[in-house]
């Protein structure tokens, strides 16, 4: 009898993460770097409590309110920002396959590179560009966020110093390092799309604040879908492919998905993601053996993403192998 399909396995629950504590993790509490490790080998998901940082909180308001008045605007306006790019300008719904098979997603974003930011490239969306200080005050304190995580990683992998993740991520290197701000507008009927397809996110390690519910992560023993349930005050944060080839496949990146909690998306969901990405000249060996740069893993995954189903199921790059073996999130 075959297995079942991913999309055939069940919604079980709730996943279990651990929740890390940033004020203790940024003064290189020995007890937290453990519980991070733990989080990272085993489940490639968790919380982390911001509690401590009320200016980034208040930031993390001010860009939600607006996203929601960017988000409202007539699609022909947003239109005018679409660059047909991965890292910066406007996405509309139904550019990628969606979460159920043969239908495409249901999800706008609205994108800028972390490269593009600090340069005020010309590139960028003019509500970017006109809001460049909160823009850029938020992504700084996310981007201290993620590397000190990914600092902490690598001390505790590598106590005798023979890796430094940190040196794959240099400031004066091109990157393809992103913020992207999604909105899963409300629907009033089925014939349209539906949430965010599974997979593996691409890059190093991904910051993501969101105060609604709608992400799952696959879970194994037994297999099926976990919802991540939203915590005030608190990230989440997963490793991506990339930060799993650089370790040796000791993290790692776990499968991943956005669909609405009934039939419908029942109203308007908005998310942040700051996703920190290696240099685009770095070296890894890839889900299929291969010596493939972070640039072009980037590239691959994100046509793979807007190829049919029967196409992603072809090759292990849009859920990075992570479907294949035991390497889901552990209950």
């Amino acid at each position: 009898m075959d297995s079942p399909t991913v999309e055939d396995l069940p919604v079980l629950g709730d996943a279990s993460l651990l929740a890390i504590d940033w004020a203790r993790l940024k003064v290189n509490d020995e007890d937290e770097r453990k519980k991070l490790l733990e989080a990272g080998e085993n489940q490639g998901f968790f919380y982390l409590d911001l509690s401590s940082d009320d200016g980034f909180l208040q930031d993390w308001n001010a860009v939600l309110d607006l996203m929601e008045q960017y988000f409202h605007l007539d699609v022909d306006q947003k239109m005018k920002d679409h660059r047909m790019s991965d890292t910066h300008g406007y996405e509309p719904v139904a550019t990628s396959s969606g979460a159920v098979k043969g239908r495409p997603d249901y999800y706008e974003s609205l994108k800028a590179s972390k490269d593009e930011l600090s340069s005020r490239s010309s590139s960028l969306a003019p509500v970017i560009a006109e809001n460049h200080e909160l823009i850029s005050r938020f992504c700084g304190t996310a981007h201290e966020v993620v590397m000190t995580i990914l600092s902490s990683f690598g001390s505790a992998l590598f106590p005798d110093g023979n890796s430094n993740f940190e040196l794959f991520h240099s400031e004066n290197k091109e990157s393809l390092t992103t913020l992207s701000l999604f909105r899963y507008p409300k629907q009033e009927t089925a014939d349209v799309g539906v949430g965010h397809g599974k997979h593996t996110d691409l890059g190093t390690l991904t910051f993501l604040l969101c105060h609604q519910w709608g992400l799952q992560v696959l879970a194994r023993n037994p297999g099926g879908w976990r919802f991540v349930a939203p915590k005030k005050n608190h990230a989440i944060i997963n490793v991506g492919d990339t930060l799993r080839f650089l370790s040796g496949n000791r993290l790692c990146s776990a499968v991943h998905r956005v669909v609405p909690t009934q039939e419908l998306q029942h109203e308007d969901r908005y998310s942040i993601a700051y996703f920190l990405r290696a240099e685009n000249g770095v070296v890894f060996k890839d889900s299929v053996g291969r010596m493939t740069t972070a640039k072009s893993w980037h590239d691959e995954k994100f046509e793979v993403f807007r190829a049919p189903h029967e196409e992603q199921e072809k090759a292990p790059i849009l859920t990075g192998g992570m479907e294949r073996g035991e390497s889901l999130v552990p209950v």
